[in-house]
């Protein structure tokens, strides 16, 4: 009988230490997926923020639009012609950019802090973004600001307003808010002077699409 007990007590430690093992086994395994299982790359946010964002602009613009009895559509009556307006309009700021990059415009206070903020926060954002990311944001913020700045805020409150709501939702710093207006006044020149939004959203296209890839590809350190 004792010989029993002692059998019996030996195989429940035994199986006691095999269901340890197992926890153990276990326990490792899950933790091991747990650390490899990717996050949400900066990719994928900077993604996901600018559908929210220029999206919900949309949105916006679409709701004042009906609310004020302003017709956003069609864009444009002439199509070929605004589309090459607005891709020749676009190259005065691109020419900006690119100069305000250059060892040139370091002797000007307000262009260096632009650069800097470029070169730095803005380069950074878009470090792991493709040509494909760059277009889609691009386009997004295009259409839908805009829209919503030139198609409506505009069209209620005119072009001084536009320009400054523009240049504030633009506050990365104080230099590049007002640099931001200044670009946002030209745009709105042009749809003044046109009476066509698919101006000013070309322009917009065309100026982030080339800025992006020019900063992304073509700028490979901050730039002091």
């Amino acid at each position: 009988m004792r010989g029993k007990l002692l059998n019996i007590s030996t195989l429940t430690q035994t199986l006691s230490r095999q269901r340890e093992r197992e926890f153990i086994t276990t326990s490792l395994v899950i933790g091991e997926n747990a650390i490899r299982k990717p996050s949400m790359t900066v990719r994928s946010k900077l993604l996901i923020l600018a559908l929210l964002v220029e999206g919900g602009a949309f949105i916006v613009a679409l709701v004042l639009a009906r609310q004020w009895g302003i017709a956003l559509f069609p864009l444009s009556e002439h199509i070929l012609r605004d589309m090459l307006i607005g891709t020749a309009a676009a190259t005065i700021p691109f020419a900006l950019f690119c100069f305000s990059l250059s060892e040139k415009a370091k002797v000007i206070p307000i262009i260096r802090s632009v650069r800097k903020t470029i070169t730095g926060d803005i380069r950074t954002l878009f470090a792991s973004t493709t040509v494909v990311d760059i277009f889609l944001i691009s386009l997004l913020a295009g259409l839908a600001e805009e829209a919503l700045f030139r198609g409506v805020i505009q069209v209620r409150w005119g072009i001084i307003a536009a320009s400054i709501f523009f240049g504030l939702v633009h506050s990365v710093t104080p230099a590049y808010i007002l640099l931001a207006t200044v670009i946002g006044f030209y745009i709105g020149l042009l749809y003044h002077c046109f009476q066509s939004l698919l101006i000013p959203i070309q322009l917009h296209c065309i100026y982030d699409f080339g800025a992006l890839i020019y900063l992304r590809y073509f700028v490979k350190e901050q730039i002091p």
